[in-house]
């Protein structure tokens, strides 16, 4: 089973649970910069999920890792947005948040051990 597996179906779960809310929810102030955080980290996930079936994706891995860190970067700045504001629903929002930026941060974790300790790297 390969490690990123868990964090890519947690991910996709949280991003999807995040996009309804916002649409449910946030209806005057759609905020899309944690969804396009939370997605694109979701597709960062699915490709070293799959990175043996994208043998290409290691060309550029370091443009990779650069959108996985410019996503992080936008689930910070989503969580922070969400935590100033005092609306009804927040809390639900700012799960989400959490939980997509909770999952990336140990995603890279993963992924850093991985490439330190592994004899083939990652």
């Amino acid at each position: 089973m390969n490690p990123f597996l868990p964090f890519f179906i947690a991910s996709f779960v949280a991003a999807c649970a995040w996009t309804i809310l916002v649409l449910a929810i946030d209806r005057r102030k759609r905020r899309f910069v944690g969804l396009i955080g939370a997605w694109s980290a979701t597709v960062v996930l699915a490709a070293l999920w799959q990175a043996n079936a994208v043998p290409w994706l290691w060309v550029f891995l370091q443009g990779v890792l650069l959108v996985w860190l410019s996503a992080i970067a936008l689930l910070i700045t989503a969580v922070v947005s969400i935590w100033r504001v005092k609306e009804p629903g927040r809390l639900p929002l700012l799960c989400c948040a959490v939980l997509s930026l909770v999952l990336n941060v140990a995603a890279g974790l993963q992924f850093l051990w991985i490439a330190t300790v592994s004899p083939g790297g990652v």
